[in-house]
């Protein structure tokens, strides 16, 4: 197990608990000296003692989690959008054909920017634009980071790719699993993921 790099058997901290056992971390909420008998792994990857360990990562609510799919739609097409139009403008007047091209391909490039960037967000912080704006993040089921492969193939590729051969029918019951106990779509179910509040426990 990792032990807190302040606490070594060196410094003489005991545990709370067995007084007769060196401290191996410092509980992350309670702030005393737990052994390694008493050390345990939160669902944040925080280390804590028996006492203190969350029970399990508070769920994101449906409507957080519909509003933050809204807010990243809206982001990544915004550039394209925007651009498009300006290039619609450009392109009434005279010579403007080139600039409607010019215009065109930079909203595919700012479309695309955007992606990337929320790709980016997803795998160092678990949280997209609208996920951050909706304070909810998405993890492995045991709490650990989602990794780029896992994103991009087991919960966008996979899943598209099951809707395609069922004519859709796989991406309408899709979203509708987030009713479900677990809050978990059929996306998260295939890519072993699952969507969390993050303002109840970060700090």
């Amino acid at each position: 197990m990792l032990q807190d790099p302040s606490v070594s058997p060196r410094s003489g901290a005991l545990c709370a608990e067995h007084s007769d056992r060196a401290a191996a971390i410092i509980c992350a909420r309670c702030g005393s000296y737990a052994c390694e008998l008493c050390l345990r792994r939160g669902f944040d990857r925080g280390d804590y003692c028996f006492r203190c360990v969350p029970a399990s990562a508070p769920l994101a609510e449906p409507g957080s989690r519909l509003a933050a799919a809204l807010i990243d739609q809206f982001a990544i097409s915004l550039p394209m959008f925007v651009l498009t139009i300006v290039g619609g403008i450009a392109s009434s007047s005279e010579g403007g054909g080139g600039l409607a091209l010019f215009f065109t391909l930079a909203g595919v490039m700012g479309t695309l920017a955007v992606l990337c960037y929320q790709l980016y967000l997803l795998v160092t912080t678990g949280q997209s634009l609208g996920k951050r704006t909706m304070g909810i993040k998405v993890v492995r089921l045991d709490g650990s980071p989602v990794d780029l492969g896992r994103l991009i193939f087991l919960r966008n590729v996979v899943p598209w790719f099951i809707g395609t051969v069922t004519c859709n029918l796989f991406s309408l019951a899709d979203p509708l699993f987030v009713f479900a106990a677990d809050r978990r779509c059929l996306h998260d179910h295939i890519a072993d993921t699952q969507v969390i509040k993050v303002e109840e426990h970060t700090g």
